[in-house]
């Protein structure tokens, strides 16, 4: 099956959400990790979904502001990678999700079955910096970067950034979720700190020695109905 081709906007419509969401002050870091050490981590019916021949996974910071179904604020940091499904369509698989919201992540792992876990996270501005550090059971990852000018995405930008389909097991039974939101417009960022407290180490991943970073600033986002691989 042909994998479906990247696109700045999603190739569906999302007509009926059960959740509308803000991310703002979105700082992304992924770096290449070998395929073997993702495929065993992924939903059934799915693969690694490969740039050059390697897979990638990554560590996103983010600002979430939930309009519905369950209205919250709260910071998240969330464990990531990128895979494709039986039909060719390309999707996120999230390895943890970690929230600062306990109602949110009890509604979310109790009806989504999603991986959302309680945790201390905390997001730090200043006028060119943004941090994230989060805190959960002995574990924990922060990272730091100094937000630069606007670009024009790369090959490798598009492949990290245009998804519009998530990836899950809800009660042992592989599912997609659509998403829609705006293009990502990208800014160029520095890593200045990156520290990894064992949360990578849980899923066997390698902290990164030169991720590629970005920041946004923020997009708005819908989320269909579940359906089943």
């Amino acid at each position: 099956m042909e994998t479906e081709p990247l696109t700045p906007v999603a190739p569906h419509r999302v007509r009926c959400s059960f959740s509308e969401q803000g991310w703002s002050d979105v700082v992304f870091a992924h770096w290449p990790c070998a395929e073997r050490d993702i495929a065993p981590l992924l939903p059934p019916r799915t693969r690694p979904d490969l740039f050059d021949g390697t897979a990638w996974v990554g560590v996103v910071g983010l600002g979430m502001s939930v309009r519905s179904p369950l209205p919250a604020r709260f910071a998240e940091l969330n464990v990531r990678t990128f895979a494709v499904d039986e039909r060719g369509r390309r999707g996120l698989v999230f390895f943890s999700l970690e929230a600062s919201h306990p109602g949110f992540v009890r509604v979310a792992r109790a009806v989504g079955r999603l991986p959302y876990r309680s945790a201390a996270v905390e997001c730090t501005k200043t006028a060119t910096e943004t941090a994230y550090r989060v805190e959960r059971s002995g574990v924990g990852l922060g990272l730091r970067v100094r937000r630069g000018g606007r670009i024009a995405p790369t090959g490798l930008d598009r492949f990290l950034t245009e998804r519009w389909r998530m990836f899950s097991t809800w009660y042992r039974w592989p599912i997609e979720v659509p998403v829609a939101h705006e293009p990502w417009a990208l800014d160029s960022a520095e890593l200045l700190d990156f520290t990894d407290a064992g949360l990578l180490a849980e899923f066997g991943l390698a902290p990164p020695s030169r991720p590629v970073v970005r920041f946004a600033s923020r997009v708005d986002a819908r989320f269909g109905l579940p359906a089943p691989l």
